[in-house]
């Protein structure tokens, strides 16, 4: 265990100018201070003028982090929605969806899918931890960097090196990592082997998890079990001095089975007294994704460069999730008697090849330039195919397309410039870009046999940050960056009916003349230390304008011969609404008592409206932080982490309210002998029954929000031998 665990989350509020000069020095505490988020090449975090939140691989392992919604459990400002196995996204300060813009070792992500721009179907978890060697999240608008998506910041995952496991000299290392994680009661085995042969480096990273489903409080979750795998290798050539080619393959693929058909037979569940009985039903789902990419890096100066990245990659992400039910129907009600069997299978696939560039430039003591070009070309696809047969005979076989199979290409020029003025007091480093957006549905027709319309959009994103060190101990820092997003496929494109033979049916129905989305974020903070207390703070505004969201455009009422309401039909169309506003402030602290005691906290405040509606955010979290205490000895680390929220009571009228709470965590690691360490962790201490608002955000007032209570006490543990 290298580093105390919140140092990261200082550092992401404040991306920290000296902050431990004066602090007594953590056995590794410069491991983070290089980062690639801010300007597409690596650069010290202690110069980035802007809030940059990191977490690197040792607080993954102290902290038993073993899941992406896992990942930023300490870090103010930045969340996860969703469960292990399930449809996951990353919301930075109250906004998520698509608007966040994930990159992992250079490449786009894949996109996520459900209602309302939710991503509450495909996820964007595709992620396996345990590769990972840093995680960054830029907070705030960063388009100009790179480009669509960066509505509300940008999160970058880099995964590990050979170098990583290799000391100088060395040709052969590696690890053997395994472990039990109680939250998903899931054991996992992670075996690690680097080679380096003259100027020839390779890495072979696998990992294996079996596991279940993350269960609430009171454990009443439909069971589900969840398998996953992944494969990483990576091919390194020296070419000389700090130039290299390099390959990356990797692989990630995970099942769930579970014994539960909820979308498929929830119609059915009510119909138990009118003779409908569930026979059999289980659901199963496969993700998986495959990257390759082709990297060159240089540093070797040239006229036009002092450092060169090219890079030529493909990532494929797929998602299939099959549901069946069988039905014992003996129903006089409806004159039905019969044996049914149903299924209903639905795949999601995005397939995206890229050419990415980035060069810098020194031109003087006081300029430096960064400039690149990138090129994106994305398919996407997603198909829902319904099958009933009674004693095998079909009776329905229909596959329909959400949205029409697509095309998006992307291509943009940008060109930034980091200035130095006062003798290196002040830095400024403003940036541009220019992006071309096209969409194609390939001819594609809507149901009344009219074409969908292409889209083909530009933008000029500009970004202006400032970096002054007042003194040696205190630095200040303001920021001013632009969004944009251009409507994603299933926005536009969406097309849907569904009929239900109770009250309520609606559809959605597609929409040609959607503008882009876009966005401004203003930050201003203050960091620095004073003797052994290290601090950060950071206030911000942000502007979404011309919002996509689903509106009701037309109602159908009907009524019966005595006047009451029978059935209700609403037609939705999503549409650019005038504006979303998201304001907060985010605060950081630690006192290093000696150099083995920290005591530590954090605490992020948001607050999010719809200028359109006046209603409340429903992606808004209340105030909550971490407050804690870490030691750490030669070979014994410990801390103790308290994360706590306040009630939420800023939410529209009929939606429920959620109550604060506080929850402790307690975290241990001991360095057996020097190549083998252990860690151990206990979530929820004291096994206390808690709901995170986002759990519920936007349910009912009348819910029982029980059934998304937080796991009570649960252990981890793992072991990693490193030779």
């Amino acid at each position: 265990m290298k580093r105390r665990p919140l140092v990261a989350a200082i550092l992401g509020l404040a991306s920290a100018s000296n902050l431990y000069a004066e602090a007594p020095a953590s056995p590794s505490s410069n491991d983070m201070e290089v980062i690639v988020v801010s300007g597409r090449a690596e650069k010290p975090l202690k110069d980035v003028a802007g809030s940059v939140s990191v977490v690197t691989t040792d607080e993954i392992e102290q902290l038993q982090l073993n899941d992406m919604n896992q990942l930023f459990l300490y870090e103010p400002g930045v969340e996860v929605t969703g469960a292990a196995g399930g449809a996951q996204n990353i919301l930075v300060r109250g906004m998520g969806g698509d608007r966040v813009l994930i990159i992992k070792d250079g490449m786009r992500v894949n996109e996520g899918y459900g209602a309302d721009g939710q991503n509450d179907i495909i996820g964007r978890g595709f992620i396996e931890v345990d590769t990972l060697k840093q995680v960054e999240v830029a907070k705030g608008a960063a388009s100009s960097l790179y480009g669509s998506d960066a509505l509300a910041g940008i999160v970058v995952f880099t995964t590990k090196d050979a170098s990583d496991y290799l000391e100088d000299g060395e040709q052969f290392g590696g690890a053997i990592k395994t472990g039990y994680t109680g939250i998903t009661n899931q054991a996992h085995a992670s075996p690690t082997l680097a080679f380096r042969t003259g100027n020839f480096e390779q890495l072979l990273h696998m990992t294996f998890r079996d596991g279940e489903e993350q269960q609430s409080f009171d454990n009443n979750q439909a069971p589900f079990e969840i398998e996953s795998n992944s494969l990483l290798y990576k091919a390194k050539y020296n070419l000389g001095g700090e130039d290299f080619i390099s390959l990356n393959i990797d692989h990630w693929n995970q099942d769930t089975q579970g014994e539960r058909a909820d979308g498929l037979l929830s119609y059915f569940r009510g119909l138990a007294d009118a003779g409908y009985s569930i026979v059999k039903e289980h659901t199963v789902s496969e993700k998986d994704t495959k990257s390759y990419q082709l990297r060159y890096h240089s540093e070797t100066p040239s006229k036009i460069y002092d450092q060169l990245n090219i890079s030529l990659y493909k990532n494929k992400s797929e998602q299939e999730d099959e549901q069946y039910g069988q039905l014992d129907i003996n129903s006089p009600m409806f004159n039905v008697f019969e044996i049914r069997d149903m299924w209903e299978s639905a795949q999601y696939s995005q397939d995206t090849i890229g050419f990415l560039s980035n060069a810098s430039k020194t031109l003087s003591e006081t300029h430096t330039l960064g400039y690149g070009l990138d090129w994106e070309q994305t398919e996407s696809r997603r198909t829902v195919h319904q099958y009933r047969e009674v004693e095998g005979t079909p009776i329905k076989d229909e596959t329909t397309d959400k949205f029409p199979e697509n095309e998006v290409s992307r291509v943009g020029l940008f060109l930034n410039d980091e200035m130095s003025f006062a003798n290196g007091q002040l830095t400024v480093t403003p940036g541009i870009r220019y992006d071309w957006f096209d969409m194609d549905p390939n001819g594609a027709e809507k149901s009344d046999g009219t074409p969908f319309a292409s889209i083909e959009e530009s933008n000029i994103s500009f970004n202006l940050g400032a970096l002054y060190k007042i003194n040696s101990k205190l630095s200040t820092f303001a920021q001013y960056g632009q969004g944009f997003k251009v409507p994603a496929y299933d926005l536009a494109y969406l097309e849907h009916y569904r009929y239900h033979s109770s009250m309520e049916s609606y559809s959605v129905i597609p929409a040609d003349d959607l503008s882009p989305e876009t966005s401004d974020t203003f930050e201003l903070g203050l960091r620095g230390y004073l003797g052994p207390i290290a601090f950060s703070t950071a206030a911000f505004y942000t502007e979404y304008d011309e919002f996509l969201q689903a509106v009701v455009i037309d109602t159908e009422i009907t009524y019966d011969n005595s006047g009451n309401t029978t059935h209700i039909f609403e037609k939705s169309q999503y549409q650019n609404i005038e504006s979303v506003t998201i304001k907060g402030l985010e605060l950081s602290a630690s006192w290093y008592m000696s150099p083995s005691v920290e005591v530590f906290a954090n605490a992020s405040y948001q607050h999010g409206d719809n200028n359109a509606s006046g209603e409340y955010l429903t992606s808004i979290s209340p105030l909550s932080g971490v407050v804690g205490a870490a030691y750490t000895g030669a070979q014994l680390s410990s801390q103790v982490l308290v994360r706590w929220a306040n009630r939420m009571d800023r939410v529209n009228e009929g939606e429920t309210e959620a109550p604060g709470y506080g929850s402790v965590d307690w975290t241990l690691g001991y360095q057996l002998m020097e190549q083998m360490s252990l860690n151990l962790a206990v979530n929820n201490l004291l096994d206390k029954e808690y709901v995170p608002y986002l759990n519920v955000a936007g349910w009912g007032e009348d819910s029982d929000i029980s059934v998304n209570s937080a796991p009570g006490r649960t252990f981890s543990a793992s072991v990693k031998y490193d030779f």
